[in-house]
């Protein structure tokens, strides 16, 4: 009987919530644009961007411009 495995490296990537990545199915497949970016799918984007920044900061009783997205991990 094989046990079942343990991951350890969640310092390095880890599993997505199946309703994580429910929600981010638009913008992976219709809503990819560069949100800096002027053209309509960037425009798309950035409009996405600025409804998760609206719920987070309602999330954390905060002000929009206290929200801060990067562009990369590292």
């Amino acid at each position: 009987m094989t046990e079942p495995s343990i991951y350890l490296d969640y310092n390095a990537t880890t599993p997505v919530l199946a309703e994580v990545v429910e929600a981010m199915l638009p913008y992976l497949r219709e809503h990819f644009g560069n949100p800096s970016s002027a053209h309509g799918p960037g425009r798309r984007a950035r409009e996405g961007m600025e409804v998760a920044r609206a719920h987070v900061a309602s999330l954390l009783e905060c002000d929009t411009s206290e929200i801060v997205f990067t562009s990369g991990g590292t």
